[in-house]
């Protein structure tokens, strides 16, 4: 797999919460325009931007963002699992398996393939059969979080709280906001109201998209650390890591890749 020099954790989750602040910002404030107001015409193809920027249409700048969070976060498990695999510890495996995982929402984040249990109609619940998904996903999950509990309790205490907290937010929104959505004007085919409505539903959307975006950024900055950490680690027990170390430190750059297997962009 081709090496990315990935920013620090902290400088890495702030660029991604100020793009996530901006695509809501201009989700919302966009639609509030057109939808809200009325203003169909405050710049050429104003309503052809509405969308672009819509966090909850498809194939869109929310949507590519959202993929491609998935990914970078899929190629930072693959990372740590790298790093486990060359020191022969526990759970090599595992890591392979979520960062597969991750891989795979990516690509379902831009296909949107798990809409197709509600165009299938594999369970039929009325004007909320768009959420047939949950209930068939549902028992994977389930199967899948117990399985990996051993794998949980064996991080340290801080990253296990951010991945659980991260976990908390996504099903958050993915889950909980999703039904609450069922209740504020989308029936099966996806359609709303206009004008008010409209807002009133997007809304809802939006707070479902930021639980998911915002779960998603605190599991990568959760792995991001704990590969950093890692890295850190294997950069000091190399030979003249110590010197290296503290002159890339106090130049805030890159430490030389001679230093050892891993290397990082900056100092934290």
């Amino acid at each position: 797999m081709m090496r990315i020099n990935l920013p620090t954790p902290r400088t890495l989750v702030r660029f991604l919460l100020c793009f996530v602040a901006g695509l809501h910002v201009l989700s919302l404030g966009g639609n509030y325009l057109y939808h809200g107001l009325g203003y169909h015409n405050v710049i050429p193809a104003f309503a052809w931007w509405t969308t672009f920027f819509n966090v909850d249409k498809e194939k869109n700048l929310p949507t590519w963002f959202s993929g491609a969070l998935l990914l970078l976060t899929a190629y930072v498990l693959w990372e740590i699992a790298n790093s486990v695999r060359g020191r022969g510890e526990k759970y090599a495996k595992h890591w392979r398996i979520l960062s597969v995982v991750f891989a795979f929402l990516s690509m379902d984040e831009i296909t949107q393939m798990h809409e197709m249990s509600r165009k299938m109609g594999l369970v039929q619940l009325g004007k909320a059969s768009y959420l047939s998904w949950i209930v068939v996903a549902a028992p994977f999950v389930l199967v899948f979080c117990v399985s990996y509990l051993k794998f949980l309790f064996h991080l340290p205490v801080r990253t296990r709280l951010l991945v659980a907290g991260g976990g908390v937010l996504f099903v958050l929104g993915a889950v909980g906001m999703e039904v609450v959505g069922a209740f504020v004007g989308r029936d099966v085919s996806g359609n709303v109201a206009p004008g008010a409505g409209y807002m009133e539903y997007l809304l809802a959307a939006s707070v479902e998209e930021l639980c998911e975006m915002l779960g998603v950024i605190t599991f990568c900055y959760a792995m991001s650390v704990y590969l950093y950490d890692r890295q850190q680690q294997d950069l000091a027990a190399a030979p003249g890591a110590p010197v290296q170390l503290a002159a890339a430190r106090a130049r805030r750059q890159p430490v030389p890749t001679s230093a050892g297997r891993h290397s990082d962009t900056a100092a934290r």
